[in-house]
């Protein structure tokens, strides 16, 4: 039984409150430092993009990955084709 109760506090790791979420608006100039960072993304490279978007605005903005939600000023653009790339984008760093 104290293993069920002990569940809920384990969850609470990985689902912050809003009270301990943090969300950071993205502008355009970080968008084109974390754009340079990208060599494709999934749309032009299905096997080798395998890193979301938000880990690279992560060490860019250097904020914690746990609790950063990110809201984009524009979409980020794939440098080898051009579509867009969103938080949730998987992308094939340089």
């Amino acid at each position: 039984m104290n293993d069920v109760k002990a569940m809920p506090e384990f969850f609470d790791f990985f689902d912050p409150t809003p009270e301990q979420q943090h969300v950071v608006l993205v502008e355009a100039s970080t968008l084109h430092q974390a754009e340079q960072l990208i060599e494709s993304c999934e749309h032009c490279n299905p096997k080798g993009a395998e890193i979301p978007f938000d880990n690279i605005l992560d060490r860019v903005t250097a904020s914690d990955p746990s609790v950063t939600d990110y809201i984009l000023e524009e979409p980020a653009k794939c440098p080898n084709c051009r579509r867009e790339v969103l938080e949730k984008t998987l992308v094939e760093l340089t």
